[in-house]
């Protein structure tokens, strides 16, 4: 997670009145990788923070399996928490938490949301945001999921803010975030996603 300039973090807040937060990758040292996130949310007095745990957290990867892997989500959310024991966090990671062998009950147990990855524009409707939601009963509630949505052309093309719209609508999730902001993103569409903001806390889940 790299250090930003926080005056430019204090003028955009000042404009906006939005919160702001940081989102880093994580690697193969979770007590590492924690303690730079921490650092980073008091540099720059963040509002929040989200971890993106994948491979290198997983029990399987490719052909080979490690317990060492697994233990990593329980070692960062204990290392974070200690320090941040209330800041709102969460974990970004594959669509289908039950596909993947993270310990994603760790994450549930600090505390920490779950917003999936559903890159329809790359993989389709199987990770959709309501297979996405499916995926992680075991864990998290539909409230604390929260779909993570691409603006980018996957390999499947660009999805256009209308069909997102109309898959979030058939998510019992509320909240949804759009990756990248900087791609894809016209003033047309920062419209349409946020009139979908409005309508979907409106809408009573399916």
């Amino acid at each position: 997670l790299d250090h930003i300039d926080t005056d430019w973090i204090r003028r955009f807040q000042l404009a906006s009145g939005l919160p702001v937060g940081g989102w880093s990758v994580l690697g193969d040292d979770p007590t590492a990788d924690a303690a730079a996130a921490v650092h980073a949310v008091h540099a720059d007095a963040l509002s929040f923070y989200i971890a993106d745990a994948e491979a290198p957290y997983g029990y399987t990867f490719e052909s080979t399996q490690s317990g060492e892997r697994y233990t990593r989500s329980r070692r960062f959310v204990t290392a974070f928490r200690a320090a941040e024991p209330t800041l709102p966090a969460g974990v970004s990671s594959y669509c289908r938490a039950d596909q993947h062998d993270l310990d994603w009950a760790a994450w549930a147990r600090g505390s920490f949301v779950f917003l999936p990855q559903a890159y329809v524009n790359d993989f389709g409707r199987s990770v959709a945001p309501a297979a996405c939601v499916r995926g992680a009963a075991k864990w998290f509630a539909p409230s604390h999921v929260h779909p993570t949505i691409g603006s980018y052309q996957g390999i499947k093309g660009i999805v256009q803010p209308a069909t997102w719209i109309a898959l979030l609508h058939a998510s019992p999730s509320k909240g949804f975030s759009v990756y990248p902001a900087e791609v894809g993103m016209s003033p047309e569409n920062w419209q349409a996603y946020g009139a979908a903001i409005k309508t979907l806390a409106a809408t009573p889940s399916p």
